[in-house]
């Protein structure tokens, strides 16, 4: 009977390999909390002075996303439904060159600390609330899910329970965090990464041999129908699909990658936007080959778990011993293993590992590094950009608003806004820290309650669709629709999140305890959880298009707003106006966003914007086209706001 009290437990060099693994993980975080003269700004604490090259960010990001979640919920996924969800590796054909080319460069341009910072630029402060506060609402839910995930790896091995886990590693990782900021982070993570990839390697090396052999265990799933890679069903309530993986996963993936300020301000801490770049193609060949290892050991599980003897569901408890079994291709299978009786199915690798390989020395501690490496790097990242997005987001704007700061002055400002006095900047430094701490002790409160959630790629995938979405349709309306204005923006906004929350609680409700859904069930909450970022963050673009064109209409001021040409695609931008664009892009590529070049960029001389508001054929007086123009009248009237125009043209739509 495989239960958690027959599995070997913890011998002394699992004892060492996994406290080893924490200790390096503390030790990187105080490191830099002193290296350098210590974490004193936040130039330093939340964006490492912009000094990173593109290879440790690349290893930092795909190791926030590449969590334990990914090493438990992948094979659990292919080993009872089959191979099918690797087919999202393609996906991401779609989403890292969105993420280099449209996205990037534009934070990148602006030189912000917050990927919000942008919302502000772009429409109003009312819009960059929201957004933050979407993302802190998202990365906490996340941040609770990962980190319960590795708690369930201890528990199945050594009978630690869950709650003891969950504060060791919460407390280890907020520790490191608060004192070594997003510098500790990144290296960290690097360290992280190697641990896991290497542990990964040597567990799926060790099981293959274990099942028989890799060309038993791909025949085994061919002849059991696993290796199902097409399913060109366009039904949008099939589970999966080759279109909800494709396009779906995209939309899933793309908050990730491209606005998430997990991922963005690790972007930015590159030197400049050539190593950026970089940073995020290098996330393509690492994502296909983590997920490709993963879901092997999906089929692994299944070829060891499921032969003639034993089938799949329900899971078998008996100690009956069976003889050899020839398969159809006449070579000899091992001998039979009957289904773990796990509580959840993603404990089915934990079990595996812990029962075949659990009396080597070494292994089991190797493996539960692996899964804690991944969650400590996730969480990590999780709060100091949890941190940055409170301070940056909430608390400067709150503070100058009340100390009656022109809020201009301030949305111009780079990280250690220079209206910030250095004392002012320190004290940010320590709240920072202080915010740090209290996100982790939120994470580890909601990981607590993650017992009564399901399987864990439906639960990542759902919080990402709900929350996620609306913010990709947000981001993606200021970047590509130039007409946009932040009346558009916020409805957009919160009829995609409440379309979102809708289905989501819907399909919830209607869930059955065997995963299928009530007879009576509302055709949306049908909806595959993999359309779920889809739906959301079209419906919030479709919206933010209709409303801003209906803003327009009725103000005739918002038909001849001028859009800073930065705050647009690359694509989109003004012909000509490259020149003057992106200092990181042109000119000098080795170009940092300090250098005063760069910031005559951002703020172009005035001379420069009279040159841009010369009338050209075919425009009116702000470069707006002829036909936008409703009668002589309104044109009359904007005209005589030329001048107030043109001389605020870097201000935001406020």
């Amino acid at each position: 009977m495989a239960d958690p009290t027959d599995v070997p437990g913890f011998m002394w060099l699992d004892y060492v390999l996994f406290s080893a693994m924490l200790a390096v993980s503390a030790a990187t975080g105080l490191y830099h909390a002193l290296a350098g003269g210590g974490q004193k700004s936040t130039a330093k604490f939340l964006m490492a002075e912009r000094s990173m090259m593109s290879i440790p960010i690349a290893i930092s990001v795909l190791a926030s996303y590449l969590s334990a979640i990914t090493i438990l919920g992948v094979p659990s996924e292919v080993f009872i439904y089959g191979i099918q969800y690797w087919m999202v590796i393609w996906c991401y054909f779609i989403t890292i060159p969105l993420t280099a080319l449209i996205y990037l460069p534009v934070f990148h341009g602006l030189g912000v600390i917050s990927a919000y910072e942008y919302l502000h630029k772009r429409f109003s402060m009312v819009v960059r609330i929201c957004g933050a506060v979407l993302f802190i609402l998202q990365t906490c839910l996340y941040l609770g899910v990962v980190s319960y995930a590795p708690a369930l790896a201890l528990e199945a091995v050594t009978n630690f329970p869950v709650w003891a886990t969950v504060l060791i590693t919460g407390i280890v990782c907020t520790i490191y965090t608060a004192l070594g900021g997003i510098k500790a982070v990144i290296w960290t993570d690097v360290f992280q990464f190697t641990v896991l990839f290497g542990s990964l390697v040597t567990i799926l090396g060790m099981g293959v041999v274990q099942a028989g052999g890799f060309p038993y265990v791909w025949h085994y799933n061919d002849e059991h129908d696993r290796l199902n890679f097409f399913d060109f069903n366009p039904n949008p309530t099939e589970r999966l699909s080759f279109w909800s993986l494709i396009i779906g996963g995209g939309f899933n993936a793309l908050p990730i990658w491209a606005i998430s300020q997990i991922s963005v301000q690790r972007f930015l801490t590159a030197k400049n936007l050539k190593e950026a770049k970089k940073s995020v193609w290098y996330g393509l060949p690492g994502s296909m080959l983590m997920l490709t290892l993963v879901s092997i050991l999906g089929l692994i599980l299944f070829a060891f778990y499921n032969n003639k003897l034993t089938p799949l569901l329900p899971p078998i408890n008996s100690n009956t011993t069976q003889g050899p079994q020839t398969s159809h291709s006449g070579s000899k299978t091992p001998e039979p293993h009957y289904t773990p009786d796990y509580k959840s199915p993603d404990q089915i690798l934990i079990y595996f590992v812990s029962e075949e390989f659990g009396k080597i020395p070494g292994i089991q501690g190797l493996f539960v590094s692996c899964l804690f490496a991944g969650t400590l790097s996730t969480v990590a990242s999780g709060l100091n950009s949890l941190a940055a997005v409170t301070l940056v987001d909430i608390i400067r704007p709150w503070r100058d608003h009340r100390n009656a700061v022109n809020e201009v002055a301030y949305i111009n400002g780079i990280e250690g806004d220079e209206g910030l006095s250095n004392k002012q900047d320190m004290r940010d430094t320590v709240l920072s820290k202080i915010l740090t701490s209290v996100y982790g002790v939120v994470s580890m409160a909601l990981a607590l309650g993650a017992t009564k959630l399901g399987s864990l790629v439906t639960m990542v995938n759902s919080v990402f669709g709900a929350v996620g979405g609306p913010l990709l349709g947000l981001f993606s309306l200021g970047m590509l629709y130039r007409r946009a204005n932040s009346g558009g923006a916020l409805i957009g906004l919160l009829a995609g999140f409440c379309m979102a929350m809708w289905v989501t609680i819907g399909a919830i409700m209607n869930t059955k305890d065997d995963g299928t859904f009530k007879d009576d069930t509302f055709p949306l909450y049908k909806l595959s959880f993999m359309w779920y970022s889809a739906f959301s963050s079209i419906i919030t673009f479709i919206v933010g298009v209709v409303v801003s064109e209906v803003v327009r209409w009725q103000i005739v001021e918002e038909r001849y707003a001028r859009v800073d040409p930065l705050l647009l695609a690359t694509f989109l931008r003004p012909k000509g106006w490259h020149a003057t664009a992106s200092g990181t892009e042109i000119l000098d590529p080795d170009l940092q966003i300090g250098d005063p070049v760069f910031q005559s960029l951002i703020n172009p001389r005035e001379e420069e914007h009279e040159e841009d508001d010369e009338d050209e054929e075919g425009t009116g007086v702000l470069g707006v086209p002829i036909e936008d123009v409703v009668d002589t009248h309104e044109m009359a009237s904007v005209s005589n706001k030329t001048e107030e125009v043109t001389s605020n043209v870097d201000a935001p739509d406020t």
